[in-house]
C-alpha cells in the first residue's frame, strides 16, 4: 500500500467513529482490523466519507439558513417563515422576456413540445424562478463562508490514488489499432501509463469514449498500455452475454476486434449476431460456438473484473483509472491528456 494512501486512510480514521477501534470483525478468532478492510476496498471507504462530509456539509447550511433567516426577522420585526418568503419572491422574479428567450431556446425540447403553450411557459417561468431562488441562496451561503459566519470544520477527504494491479486474463492494448496486442514501447510494469477501463458493451456513454481513446493511444504509442474490465450493469440484460462473447474472442486473439465491433452495433447484440461477428473476424466457429456455450471460467473472471470495481468504488460505468488515479463518465480527450501529462510529469 502506497504511504500517501495509508496517510489518507489514517486521516480519514482520526475523524470518525471508526476511530474508536481498529478492529473491524473477527472470524474463526482471527482478527481484522479496519484499515486493512479499507485497503481492500479503498473507493467504497472513499465514497463513504466523501457522502458523511456532503452530510455534514448540508446539514450545516440547513442550521445557518435557520440561523440566518432569524437574525433577518429580528431585524425586521417580522417572523422567519416570512423573511425567507420575502427574500425569495424578490430574488425569483423572471422576466417575461427571460421567459420568451428561454422557452425559444427549449421548444424542440420532446417533452416541452408536448405541451400546450400557456403550460410551456408556465413550466419554463418555474424552472428559471426556481433556478434564480437557489442561485441566491447558494450566494449567502457563499458570502458566509467568506465571511466566516459559516466555517465548515469537518475535512473534506482528499481521494486517493487507487492500488490497480493488473491480472492475469486481463485483455491488454497498446496502441489505437485491434491488432496492437504486443507490447510497442513498453512492457508490463515499465509501461510509464497503465489506463484500466471498466465498461460495458450496453453503455452507450462507454461507446462515445472510443474514438478519444483511440486518440490517446495513438498519441502516447510506447508509453501506454489500455486494459478493459468486463461491469455489465443488472439492467443491462445483453451486457453479460457480449462480455462472453468478447472473451470467447479473446481466447482465438480477436477480443479488441470484437470490442470495437460489439460497440459499433450496441443495438445488436443477440446471440445471433456474436455468431455473425465471429465469421466475419474468421475465427474457429467450433471453438467460438463452444465457449459461448459453455463460459466455464470465463464467467468467473467476469465477476472478478465486477468485484474489483466495486471494491474501487465504481458504481456506472465508463470508469477508467490512469496510474490509479479515477475518472468517472465519457470524458473527452483533453481529460485524459492532462491525467495523462500529470502522470508523465511525475515520472520524470
Amino acid at each position: 500500500m502506497k504511504l500517501s494512501a495509508v496517510f489518507l486512510l489514517l486521516s480519514l480514521f482520526s475523524v470518525n467513529a471508526w476511530a474508536d477501534s481498529t478492529s473491524a470483525f473477527k472470524i474463526y478468532g482471527k482478527t481484522t482490523s479496519v484499515l486493512e478492510v479499507a485497503k481492500e476496498n479503498q473507493g467504497e471507504f472513499f465514497d463513504l466519507e466523501k457522502k458523511k462530509y456532503e452530510l455534514i456539509d448540508r446539514l450545516a447550511q440547513e442550521q445557518f439558513f435557520k440561523a440566518y433567516w432569524e437574525k433577518v426577522a429580528k431585524e425586521k420585526k417580522t417572523t422567519p417563515e416570512k423573511a425567507k418568503n420575502d427574500f425569495m419572491a424578490a430574488a425569483s422574479k423572471v422576466s417575461d422576456g427571460k421567459v420568451k428567450e428561454t422557452l425559444a431556446k427549449f421548444k424542440d425540447h420532446p417533452q416541452l413540445s408536448k405541451l400546450p403553450p400557456d403550460e410551456q411557459k408556465k413550466q419554463i417561468r418555474e424552472y428559471l424562478e426556481g433556478t434564480a431562488g437557489n442561485e441566491a441562496m447558494q450566494g449567502i451561503i457563499a458570502k458566509a463562508r467568506k465571511s466566516g459566519e459559516l466555517v465548515l470544520m469537518y475535512s473534506e477527504p482528499v481521494e486517493p490514488t487507487y492500488e490497480v494491479p493488473l491480472n492475469a486474463g486481463d485483455v491488454v492494448k497498446y496502441g489505437p489499432n485491434a491488432d496492437d496486442i504486443n507490447p510497442t514501447g513498453c512492457k508490463g510494469d515499465d509501461c510509464p501509463i497503465t489506463v484500466v477501463e471498466y465498461s460495458e458493451f450496453e453503455c452507450p456513454f462507454c461507446s462515445r469514449v472510443i474514438p478519444d481513446a483511440k486518440k490517446i493511444l495513438a498519441e502516447y504509442k510506447g508509453k501506454i498500455r489500455w486494459v478493459v474490465r468486463d461491469y455489465p450493469l443488472p439492467f443491462h440484460a445483453r451486457a453479460r452475454p457480449a462480455a462472453v462473447a468478447a472473451k470467447c474472442a479473446a481466447a482465438q486473439g480477436k477480443y479488441w476486434n470484437m470490442y470495437e465491433k460489439l460497440f459499433e452495433s450496441q443495438q445488436n447484440l443477440s446471440d445471433e449476431d456474436f455468431v455473425k461477428h465471429a465469421k466475419a473476424m474468421n475465427l474457429n466457429m467450433d471453438k467460438f460456438n463452444k465457449c459461448v456455450k459453455d463460459p466455464g471460467d470465463i464467467l468467473a473472471k467476469i465477476k472478478e473484473n465486477t468485484d474489483s470495481g466495486s471494491k474501487l468504488g465504481v458504481n456506472g460505468t465508463p470508469a477508467y483509472f490512469i496510474n490509479g488515479v479515477r475518472l468517472s463518465g465519457a470524458l473527452p480527450y483533453s481529460e485524459f491528456k492532462r491525467v495523462i501529462d500529470l502522470a508523465l510529469a511525475k515520472k520524470r
